[in-house]
């Protein structure tokens, strides 16, 4: 029977989360682009090939979960539609790692509230889903690309190992789950 690693739940600032990523928001700099009638933007880095944007329904079902991935080529990109708050669950990228994947105790979990969208850099271990905090469902945007999606397609149709992704299912490598603790 798998351990149950507990991990806190933290609000989503752009300093806790800048080891895995960007946080779409407003800042706290000059903006990247101003136009005369005040409207401000903030770029993002965007790293990938085709981009594919999908809109993602997860149903509620509860805090816990064993598995991660990263992706090798792509910084995805969520951003929020509406729904339940959520949370998701991230890793450092350590390229020398292996198969091996992230330490359980690395891995930090943040609360998405609906305000701010979120970039994955390449390589972060990250949850398959962001976790609804209550039922009917949460729901977001992702920007990712069609060669990530494509392997994953197949992969999940068994059409082959996935390439550009890897996954690790925590409860049968290290004999942990997780749950999200708010």
């Amino acid at each position: 029977m798998a351990t149950v690693h507990e991990v806190n739940i933290e609000p989503l600032t752009d300093d806790a989360f800048a080891p895995f990523g960007q946080i779409i928001s407003a800042k706290d700099r000059a903006p990247d682009f101003h136009t005369a009638s005040d409207t401000r933007g903030w770029a993002v880095d965007f790293q990938s090939g085709t981009p594919l944007i999908m809109l993602l329904h997860t149903p509620y079902r509860g805090l816990s979960f064993s598995k991660l991935e990263r992706h090798f080529n792509v910084t995805q990109t969520f951003l929020p539609m509406g729904g339940s708050p959520a949370v998701v669950a991230v890793a450092p990228a350590d390229p020398g790692d292996g198969d091996q994947g992230p330490s359980p105790s690395d891995v930090r979990a943040f609360l998405l509230d609906g305000t701010k969208g979120y970039v994955l850099g390449r390589g972060v271990w990250h949850s398959l889903d962001r976790y609804a905090l209550y039922p009917p469902a949460t729901q977001w945007v992702i920007i990712t690309d069609h060669e990530t999606q494509q392997d994953l397609t197949a992969a999940y149709a068994g059409r082959g190992a996935m390439q550009l992704t890897q996954e690790v299912d925590c409860a049968d490598r290290f004999g942990v789950t997780f749950a999200l603790v708010l």
